[in-house]
């Protein structure tokens, strides 16, 4: 890879982290994505929708990051070249979690 355009728009990924493991949908405009819990029986009740920004590191890794309305910070380094997903998470009471997935492309 070495395009610096961000490879996720208008797709579907799954960031399998063991437990959890999300839905990550990025919709077509670059500005937004939706999330929820990847067996939710129905996404469409139950997803989020976050504005988001996604930095270019490398040919194909990007830092993705968005704060949720309840305060949570969520920071992704997704590596779509070998299929894998780092997350960095602050809860509002300050709990820091760091995580390291599985990142596949669903579409």
């Amino acid at each position: 890879m070495t395009d610096t355009a961000f490879p996720a728009l208008g797709h579907t990924y799954k960031a399998d982290y063991g437990n959890p493991v999300f839905r990550v949908e990025f919709n077509a405009d670059g500005k937004t994505l939706r999330w929820a819990p990847f067996d939710a029986d129905d996404f469409e009740a139950v997803a989020t929708t976050e504005s988001y920004q996604a930095t270019y590191i490398r040919p194909g890794v990007f830092m993705v990051t968005w704060q949720e309305a309840d305060g949570v910070t969520v920071t992704h380094v997704e590596d779509f070249e070998n299929g894998i997903v780092h997350g960095a998470i602050t809860m509002p009471d300050k709990t820091f979690l760091t995580l390291k997935g599985d990142w596949l492309r669903l579409d």
